[in-house]
């Protein structure tokens, strides 16, 4: 068979059932094969779509997304979607083409140097072989980067001998589909397999094991120095999701709410712990809660799991300080089973008998004083909140608690941030360490299609800014042709935030053009029912909400 044919047959295998592509002459063979496979091919309108698509997918599934385009102007299209997906800690992999071998490196059409989306890690296939494909696999799975794959448009015509049952012994992942099937209608035993890979995830699990061990001795270590401890608290970030498919992620809130010491979240692993819980102190950092911040800053010691401590968590102002108060796990071996996150919390609570305060007692007066602080606080918005803002509460009051709302980069995104309390893991996914405009609706596309092929029972939300919908909003197409069920909202200011104003095409007959419902909106108080509309029907709808600039509040951390 081909290289190509042999190409999908191991994506098959890897259990990817949606691929986000572009076609071109150096990737025609590869495209043509996956048109005749089982695996959806979705067809995008820019390849920086496809590349984001290919994210929202695989931060949804905690799953390898894969995106295709050919080489030249369309692996250059890539770039920005592979950048975001690199900051934001997500597996894609990213699968290209290029001209044959023999001209490489030569002055030949569409040439250039891949090289440039090897943000993380990119191979240049210039063999025929597949004996590397597995570790490439693996590898952007558990490292959550996205990878490049450059493919010679040779090489996919090259005749090889499929040998893929030299690879069964790597199960812990063929089979990952049939354990990451969540939906809160259906019968819970429809969908009880034992892990697959059983052997390979016992080491695993033995490592990380170990890992938390030595990571327990060296906090105790340092608590002997300490003394008595009156605040601990714990800090949690995505890392802590490691390989576990989403109906596990959402079930870790049930291990966390049973804790008695405080827990504060970075922005992506917001939702790992119900925001209404007693022990929740919510989101830290720039645009973090004023009581999660205030404890952090209190606190004696930070007991962090999963999170990279990046400067949105720990701005420059207080970051040496909390810095010396951090006290990491160790979790590099990649959680891949509740039981993991079980122990970790077990070993956490074990710390008490070094006369940590008793746990009934621990961080009592902060957690009693939440709700009045949280009443406070949100009657301080209350009287705040402008035009834009109040319209972004209207939207967060109906929506469905447990929808899926992608951001793109703007006031709207720090707006829903501050007025959206999340109960369930990506609750809301934004583009956190690169502020991608145009990130937003591709992005839906992603968590919606990772939604339907892992049966995830979600509406999903796609809130954005007049700047940002422009810039890809040409994949209004790829919704609307596979009749998408997401509803998509423009807050219309006229201003890219500080930077001045832009000068707004109609939105409503740009979506009209593409064949998708919409309507025009100026008044707080038909946002409600038109949500219900979109709520009853199953179809697209476009929400265009014409809104007042409005400042941004001041973070409550400097």
């Amino acid at each position: 068979m081909k290289f190509a044919e042999a190409l999908i047959n191991f994506l098959l295998k890897k259990n990817i059932k949606t691929i986000f592509s572009y076609p071109g002459e150096q990737i025609i063979e590869l495209y043509r094969e996956l048109n005749n496979s089982p695996i959806k091919n979705i067809l995008v309108r820019h390849e920086q779509g496809a590349a984001h698509m290919a994210d929202g997918y695989s931060r949804i599934t905690n799953y390898v997304g894969v995106c295709l385009a050919t080489g030249g102007p369309g692996a250059t299209n890539l770039i920005t979607g592979i950048g975001t997906a690199y900051k934001d800690s997500s597996s894609v992999l990213a699968i290209t083409g290029r001209c044959e071998r023999k001209y490489i490196n030569k002055n030949y059409f569409q040439e250039i140097k891949m090289d440039f989306l090897n943000i993380y890690k990119g191979y240049l296939m210039d063999k025929p072989n597949l004996d590397n494909l597995e570790n490439i696999f693996h590898d952007c799975l558990y490292s959550k980067k996205p990878i490049s794959l450059n493919i010679p448009q040779d090489i996919l015509k090259s005749k090889i001998i499929d040998s893929f049952n030299k690879y069964s012994e790597y199960k812990e992942y063929n089979d990952y589909n049939k354990y990451n099937n969540y939906n809160k209608y259906n019968n819970p035993n429809k969908y009880r397999h034992k892990h697959a890979g059983n052997n390979g995830d016992s080491k695993n699990s033995e490592t990380i094991k170990d890992n938390i061990r030595e990571s327990i001795k060296k906090i105790k270590d340092k608590l002997y120095n300490i003394g008595n401890v009156k605040k601990p608290l714990i800090l949690i970030g995505q890392g802590i999701y490691g390989i576990l498919p989403y109906r596990d992620m959402v079930k870790i809130n049930n291990i966390l709410k049973e804790l008695d010491i405080p827990i504060v979240t970075t922005f992506p692993a917001r939702g790992v712990i119900n925001e209404n819980y007693k022990n929740s102190l919510g989101l830290i950092g720039r645009r973090g809660t004023i009581i999660g911040n205030n404890y952090l800053l209190e606190s004696d010691i930070v007991i962090s799991i999963g999170a990279s401590l990046s400067y949105n968590t720990l701005p420059d102002g207080i970051r040496e300080s909390i810095l010396k108060k951090i006290m990491p796990i160790n979790i590099e071996g990649k959680i891949n089973s509740l039981e993991d996150i079980k122990y970790i919390f077990e070993e956490i609570n074990n710390l008490k008998v070094l006369n940590i305060n008793n746990k009934s007692n621990i961080g009592e007066n902060s957690l009693n004083n939440k709700s009045n602080i949280n009443d406070n606080v949100k009657n301080n918005i209350m009287q705040k909140l402008g035009d834009y803002s109040s319209k972004i509460k209207e939207i967060l009051d109906n929506l469905p608690e447990d929808g899926i709302i992608t951001t793109d980069a703007g006031n709207h995104t720090v707006f829903v941030s501050l007025l959206k309390k999340c109960i369930i893991p990506r609750n809301i996914i934004s583009s956190h360490g690169m502020g991608t405009m145009g990130f937003g609706i591709p992005t839906s596309i992603g968590v919606k299609f990772g939604c339907l092929d892992y049966n995830m029972d979600r509406e999903v939300i796609s809130i954005n800014g007049d700047g940002g919908f422009q810039m890809n909003l040409q994949e209004l197409a790829t919704i609307e042709e596979n009749n998408l069920k997401i509803l998509m909202i423009v807050m219309k200011n006229n201003s890219l935030n500080v930077f001045g104003s832009i000068k707004n095409p109609n939105f409503n007959k740009i979506s009209e053009a593409y064949g998708i419902d919409n309507v025009y909106i100026e008044d707080v108080y038909d946002i409600g029912q038109n949500i219900k509309y979109y709520l009853r029907n199953n179809k697209p709808y476009l929400m265009v909400i014409e809104c007042k600039n409005e400042k941004l509040p001041k973070p409550s951390m400097i």
